[in-house]
């Protein structure tokens, strides 16, 4: 009988197949899991200052890889600025050289002079909770930050004898949120789906291998049996 070589084997190639993918769908899960667990930081929301868009018990992830943050973006922040040690999740309404407004009877928040539009926040009610009207001129290099719940949020408004108008400095921010569109999510997302699909093949691949080697097994059983005229 001619042996076989090794690649000539039942379930071989299925055999390298699965290791190979086992090898690729690992490496890539695990980029993606510490990729998430390195490069971005989760919270869960303690209070229902940020309703109604991240209530009470939600969880959001932030970039911590992000350089750059613009208003309207909701960021995690050290409070470092409002004398606590904290992190704090607020969103941006003015950045450095805005000024940012509000006088008694007005229904909105005035940004650089004209009335902001906040579609975002609790009851459509943008001042609500407001201790007084205010004017802020943002130093550059600092943030003017409030939650989208006014009445229930202790923001810049409630900091304005702590630190520069209540603002933040750039420098506290951790990072902005990470959206489902940002290229980090988006790259992160596809390394854990891509290795877990990978992970899933490779399991496919080696109980392939298996089959195909018993069924081999029971072939040569079965010619072998039946050469030495032993009866089935």
């Amino acid at each position: 009988m001619v042996m076989k070589t090794q690649r000539q084997r039942p379930g071989y190639r299925r055999t390298v197949a699965a290791v190979g993918l086992l090898v690729a769908g690992g490496l890539l899960t695990c980029a993606g899991v510490l990729g998430t667990a390195l490069l971005a930081s989760t919270k869960v929301m303690p209070t229902g200052h940020m309703d109604p868009t991240h209530p009470t018990g939600s969880r959001v992830t932030f970039n911590l890889l992000a350089s750059e943050v613009n208003r309207g973006q909701v960021v995690l922040f050290e409070g470092s600025a409002w004398e606590d040690p904290s992190l704090h999740v607020e969103r941006v309404v003015a950045v450095g050289g805005d000024h940012i407004a509000y006088k008694h009877g007005d229904r909105t928040l005035t940004l650089n002079g004209k009335p902001l539009d906040e579609p975002y926040v609790l009851n459509g009610d943008p001042v609500a909770g407001s201790r007084g009207a205010f004017s802020v001129k943002v130093p550059e290099g600092r943030l003017f930050v409030l939650g989208d719940n006014r009445q229930n949020s202790a923001d810049s408004r409630y900091h304005f004898d702590e630190s520069e108008g209540g603002t933040i400095p750039l420098s506290a921010v951790k990072g902005p949120l990470l959206t489902f569109d940002d290229p980090l999510a988006v790259l992160l997302g596809s390394s854990l789906v891509t290795g877990l699909g990978l992970l899933l093949l490779s399991a496919v691949s080696g109980i392939a291998a298996r089959l195909a080697r018993r069924r081999a097994l029971t072939a040569w059983t079965t010619g072998a049996a039946t050469v030495s005229g032993v009866p089935r």
